[in-house]
């Protein structure tokens, strides 16, 4: 009995010992799978307004972007995000300013909420719209293929003014709301390979659900991404951001669309921690 036990004893503590070994490499597996990722990216380059169509006022005269003279020249845009990644999960912060500032010779009256420019009259035309969101993902498929779902909030601070250029009049209107999307992000990084693609979408819409509100917005995104080092990639991203609102109990409506070609670098700082 005594050699037995002794048997019995040994058995047991080397199943005890191959447990807890077992134990720590799946507690290690899992701590570095949840080290946390911090990446900082900023892309700039070149945006053109396809489409700029507003009305002001229950009075207001309908305008695009050809008679405020957006189409003609190209802007410059500009984004700066902090992603943090933990495992399965990622949280995007975003900064997007846009503006344009343009000067034409009105071909035709014009009058903006309860402001006529009459024409002829030379005016300044300002449009700031810019983007303030924050976006959680959650990667159901990790792998060489990322796909991931989630959704996003944006704050919007918009201004849209006219000024007469001898300061006979000056008008305009400003917003700052809170907007809604869902958002997916479909990513395609080969092992060994320096090269990757990815293509990433927000976007939402009332479908007329909402009376008082027909709006929608989208942000879309295709981006090829060359690494350079291992805490630094390259980006190279054409883009697609629109969309608008028709606000009847302000008599509002601006619809616009707007496309960017941009480079830009990612810097993974968890990588030169």
């Amino acid at each position: 009995m005594p050699v037995q036990n002794s048997h019995f004893v040994r058995s047991l503590t080397r199943r005890l010992c191959s447990l807890l070994a077992a134990l720590l490499v799946l507690g290690g597996s899992t701590a570095s799978l949840a080290q946390p990722e911090v990446h900082v990216t900023y892309e700039t380059g070149g945006a053109a307004i396809l489409q700029n169509d507003g009305r002001y006022g229950a009075n207001g005269t309908a305008f695009d972007a050809e008679k405020t003279g957006q189409s003609r020249n190209l802007l410059i845009a500009q984004r700066t995000s902090v992603e943090l990644g933990l495992g399965r999960h990622r949280v995007v912060l975003l900064y997007a300013p846009f503006a344009a500032q343009t000067r034409v010779r009105l071909a035709d009256g014009l009058t903006f909420n309860d402001t006529t420019f009459a024409a002829g009259t030379v005016v300044d035309h300002a449009y700031l719209f810019d983007g303030y969101r924050a976006s959680y993902l959650y990667e159901v498929v990790k792998c060489e293929l990322e796909l991931a779902f989630g959704g996003s909030i944006q704050i919007r601070n918009a201004d849209v003014a006219f000024t007469a250029v001898d300061g006979s009049a000056y008008v305009n209107e400003s917003d700052i709301g809170i907007v809604f999307a869902l958002k997916a992000r479909l990513r395609y990084a080969p092992t060994g390979w320096a090269v990757w693609g990815q293509l990433e979408a927000d976007a939402f819409s009332t479908f007329g659900l909402i009376d008082a509100v027909d709006g929608g917005i989208y942000d879309v995104a295709l981006t090829l991404g060359v690494r350079l080092a291992r805490p630094l990639d390259v980006l190279f991203t054409t883009r697609l951001v629109g969309g608008g609102a028709k606000v009847e109990d302000k008599d509002i409506e601006n619809w616009a669309n707007f496309f960017s070609l941009a480079l830009g670098v990612r810097v993974k700082l968890d990588q030169l921690w």
